[in-house]
């Protein structure tokens, strides 16, 4: 029975270290910052729905940083998860975004 208890406890010490450097925490920078717009945005191009501070917005064909409230709410939004996502939205419409 000891030896079952010994093996348990060292399984388990075994797979929390395995765990910290296999899945290891995301820099702060990739967290929402103050100011930041975490308003759920559907992709343009694939659908999936992201935070809008993680992916790129486009309003009027101008790349946004920051969505404050004198930026116009307008029709023209696009929103995309990367900067590929973009450049595949604007290929299929064989525009250049």
């Amino acid at each position: 029975m000891f030896a079952f208890i010994i093996n348990v406890i060292i399984i388990l010490i075994v797979m929390k270290v395995f765990f910290k450097f296999m899945y290891p925490k995301p820099p702060k920078a990739f967290f929402a910052q103050a100011g930041d717009d975490t308003s759920l945005r559907r992709c343009a191009h694939c659908g999936h729905e992201l935070a809008t501070y993680r992916g790129i917005l486009l309003v009027d064909g101008v790349e946004v940083t920051k969505k404050t409230d004198d930026t116009p709410d307008t029709a023209n939004e696009l929103f995309f998860c990367n900067d590929e996502h973009r450049q595949g939205f604007f290929a299929e419409r064989g525009e250049k975004g």
